[in-house]
């Protein structure tokens, strides 16, 4: 019996393993692929030059090889950061959603529900509309301006989530209802500035409300990248503290886990790396929402093996949809393919875990 055990468990790691690896395969696939897909006409022997150049260190020069060196520089600057801000955003997103919904024990929130989404859309309103930025000597009317307010508002409901639970223990129920407290707030803060804004502004302010990764660069797809591996890190670190926290805070307590210290320490982690994630791409949703549910019908609800296989997922559903935006006319902004996509696989997901419950 017991060695039947041990090879049911096995082969369960053999199964996730391999889920985790074809998933790795499709978005490496995926990636390339999206690499090619531009309205300057890029082809896919041009990426693959593109790569075998870089792998190999051979990259063209302008003074002996002219077309390649445009051609290398128009992926370079187009399609790459799409591709590598689109995997950092969608892992990150994906990663915090896993934690949040382990750490709360609700699977309907995701990390927008703390109002962080809100706060980052409120700071870049008022620097499209005003040009008010709220650090000094920062040119309110600069992509430096939205991003700076973007990432300090952000960072507003995160506070506000440490500044009461110092003086009151707070339930997974009780930060909930601050961070969906703060979200209400900000929109009506945001709802106020566009209804005076001008048309061009308030353009602006809704394209970025939705999420769009057409404004990313390289010097972008950094910071967004190192959220990504800090979140990642952080999440693997505690993955087993988490698996304790989802039994209950008092089972918790008794294993030597602090839920509320942990729970306040995760949200802080989680607020950072969003809120970098927002000040780039704007409020892509549904990926944090859907990705874990996902990951979870493949992986089971184990953190140490949900967390990863979560990221990969959130970076397989922005790359997808990002694709999707540059294929299809009218230049939509990448958060309605999210949420065109999030929105049925939820329902159907949901539908698979339902349970007989009484309304």
């Amino acid at each position: 019996m017991p060695s039947e055990k041990v090879a049911e468990y096995r082969g369960k790691a053999r199964r996730r393993a391999l889920w985790i690896l074809v998933f790795i395969a499709v978005v490496a696939a995926i990636a390339v692929y999206s690499l090619s897909v531009d309205k300057f006409g890029i082809s896919m022997d041009d990426v693959i030059t593109f790569l075998s150049n870089h792998f190999s260190g051979n990259v063209p020069e302008k003074s002996t090889d002219y077309m390649g060196w445009m051609t290398d520089k128009r992926i370079m600057n187009s399609t790459v950061p799409r591709t590598l801000g689109g995997i950092g955003v969608g892992a990150a997103l994906a990663i915090c959603g896993a934690m949040m919904q382990s750490i709360t024990r609700n699977p309907l929130t995701d990390p927008y529900t703390i109002g962080i989404s809100s706060a980052a859309l409120f700071g870049v309103a008022i620097s499209i509309s005003y040009g008010i930025c709220i650090i000094p000597f920062v040119d309110g009317e600069s992509d430096a301006s939205m991003m700076v307010n973007a990432f300090v508002f952000a960072m507003i409901p995160a506070l506000a989530i440490i500044f009461v639970s110092t003086f009151k223990k707070m339930s997974p129920t009780m930060m909930i209802l601050v961070g969906i407290g703060m979200m209400y707030m900000f929109s009506a803060f945001t709802t106020f500035v566009k209804y005076n804004a001008e048309a061009e502004d308030l353009h602006e302010i809704y394209e970025w409300s939705i999420g769009t990764l057409s404004r990313m660069d390289l010097a972008d797809s950094l910071p967004v990248f190192i959220a990504f591996i800090m979140i990642l890190i952080f999440g693997m670190a505690v993955a087993n503290k988490i698996n304790v926290m989802t039994a209950g805070d008092n089972l918790s307590k008794s294993l030597g886990v602090n839920p509320i210290r942990l729970r306040v320490l995760c949200f802080v982690v989680m607020s950072v790396a969003t809120a970098v994630c927002v000040c780039f791409t704007g409020s892509i949703g549904f990926v944090g929402l859907v990705a874990p549910h996902i990951a979870r019908l493949f992986v089971g609800s184990d953190n140490k093996i949900l967390i990863p296989t979560a990221a990969v997922i959130g970076a397989l559903l922005v790359l997808v949809s990002d694709v999707a935006v540059r294929l299809l006319p009218g230049a939509l902004p990448v958060g309605t393919i999210t949420a065109l996509i999030g929105s049925p696989l939820f329902i159907y997901i949901l539908y698979r875990q339902r349970k007989n419950a009484a309304f």
